[in-house]
This record gives C-alpha cells, structure tokens and sequence, in this order.
C-alpha cells in the first residue's frame, strides 16, 4: 500500500509541472516570450504585445491596441534568422511586410534598421527587471513604449 501512495504522489507532483519544450535549447531572443501590456500608453487605450517561440531561431509576436473593446491597431511580428542574421519583421493590417535588419544584440537587448523605411527607421528592445522598453525612431522623432509582465 505504501508503494501505491509512493506512486500516485510521484505521478501527481509531475502531472502538476508547468509544461516545457526540452528540445529547445534557451534561445537568443526568450527575454519576450510572453504577454506583455504597455504602461505609458494615452488614457483610455490599452496596448499589448504577446511573444512566443516556434523554433529554434524563429519568434512570433502580436501588438494590438484596444480602445474600449475595439481593436484599434494591430501588427502581426516575427523574429527569424536567415543564414546568420536576424531580421525583425513587421507587418500592420493593409500595409506590406517590413524587414528590419538585426545590427547589435546582447543577452537582454536589440537594435533593428532599416533605412528605407519612412518611419521608424531603428527599433530597439531592452529588458530589466520584467519590463521591456521598445523604442521607434527615426532622426526626427523617438517613440517609447514601455511594457510590463502580465501574467497569464
């Protein structure tokens, strides 16, 4: 009888533990995976990013901003090494793709470019302390959109 208790408490303590993907090594870019709402946003709006990984070297993610229940903005993102560079891209609704080219990464940090592109030209994530700052810009102008940790 000990044994059978024995048993069905080793069963249950590992039937309880939060699921992982152990054929994924910790990848360059896991810092984002999550779901995520950002703090400086205008009154009355609400604006989140969601994150995940799907391989290896690839991370999609969702933006969307909420008006009272109304979907706003939305942009669909992925995170994607071609050969050896890492490209962000970016695709908002009725506006095509855009790709921005991975300059400088670090454990907790990236910059994208992309030239060409009218506005932003540069985008950077920075995480410390689960908060993730991303901030658009250009020459001209600079956007921060500061986010935090929600929990699921």
């Amino acid at each position: 009888m000990k044994s059978f208790l024995y048993l069905f408490s080793l069963f249950f303590i590992l039937s309880c533990q939060k699921k992982t993907t152990p054929d994924l090594p910790k990848g360059t870019f896991d810092y984002l995976i999550g779901n995520w709402e950002r703090t400086n946003e205008q009154d009355g709006k609400k604006t989140f990013e969601t994150w995940e990984r799907f391989e290896e070297n690839k991370y999609k993610g969702i933006g969307y901003t909420l008006q009272k229940k109304d979907t706003i903005w939305k942009e669909e993102m992925q995170l994607i090494k071609r050969d050896t560079i890492w490209l962000l891209e970016i695709q908002s609704a009725k506006e095509p793709m855009v790709s921005f080219k991975i300059l400088k990464k670090t454990a907790s940090t990236f910059l994208a470019h992309n030239p060409t592109n009218e506005f932003p030209t540069h985008i950077q994530y920075r995480y410390f302390d689960d908060t993730i700052t991303a901030i658009v810009s250009s020459d001209e102008m600079e956007i921060p959109f500061i986010y935090w940790r929600v929990e699921e």
